[in-house]
C-alpha cells in the first residue's frame, strides 16, 4: 500500500509540473489548486540548531515538508519558477521564486482556498542554505524569526520522528490533480 501510495505521489507530482507552457517562461507550471492539504500532524518545534551558514544554494524541484523549528503544518512545492506555498488545512499561496545572492525571495500573486481564488501580492525574502534533502530558511526581517528545516518528500502523510501526529484525532488528507472538498473536515 505504502509503495502504490507513493507512486501515486510521484506521478501526480509530474503531471502537476505539466503546466500551460504557453503562459509565459514557465512561471505558471503550478495552479493555486494542484495540492489539497489538510492534517492535524504537526512538525517539531525545538529550535534549528544545525542549519549550515545561510548562504544559499541551489533548489531543486520538489515538495518540501516543513519539519523543524516551527509546531506547524506547511509546505512547499517547487517547479521550474512557480512555488506553491501549501497550507495544512486546504489553503495555499502561488507565487513565483527566485535566488538573490543567498536570499531566497517568494513573491505570492494568488491565494487560494480550494477552488476560491483571490489576489496575494506579497513578497517573503529568506536567507537560505541546502544540505542533502534539507532546505533551511530563515525570514531575516525580523531578528527573533527561528531557521525552519523543510525536508524533500515523496508524501505529505508520511510520518517520521520530526513529523507526525501529537494529538488524539490524528488524520492527514492529501490531493494533487484533483478537485477537493474545503468543507471537509479532516480533523
Amino acid at each position: 500500500m505504502k509503495a502504490m501510495t507513493r507512486y501515486l505521489v510521484l506521478f501526480s507530482m509530474l503531471v502537476v509540473g505539466c503546466g500551460d507552457s504557453s503562459e509565459g517562461d514557465g512561471d505558471s507550471a503550478l495552479k493555486c489548486d494542484a495540492i489539497g492539504w489538510c492534517t492535524s500532524w504537526e512538525s517539531d518545534q525545538a529550535a534549528v540548531t544545525d542549519a549550515p551558514a545561510l548562504k544559499g544554494g541551489s533548489v531543486s524541484d520538489g515538495l518540501y515538508r516543513l519539519e523543524r523549528g516551527s509546531e506547524e503544518s506547511r509546505a512547499l512545492l517547487f517547479k521550474g519558477k512557480s512555488v506553491l506555498k501549501v497550507g495544512g488545512s486546504w489553503g495555499n499561496d502561488l507565487g513565483t521564486w527566485k535566488v538573490d545572492g543567498n536570499h531566497l525571495v517568494i513573491t505570492t500573486t494568488t491565494s487560494c482556498y480550494g477552488t476560491r481564488e483571490e489576489s496575494y501580492d506579497r513578497t517573503f525574502r529568506y536567507a537560505f542554505a541546502v544540505k542533502g534533502d534539507t532546505l533551511y530558511l530563515h525570514e531575516d526581517e525580523f531578528e527573533d524569526m527561528p531557521i525552519l528545516a523543510w525536508r524533500k518528500v515523496d508524501s505529505l502523510c508520511q510520518e517520521n520522528a520530526s513529523f507526525n501526529c501529537k494529538v488524539s484525532n490524528c488524520t492527514c488528507k492529501y490531493v494533487a490533480n484533483s478537485s477537493f472538498d474545503t468543507s471537509e473536515r479532516c480533523f
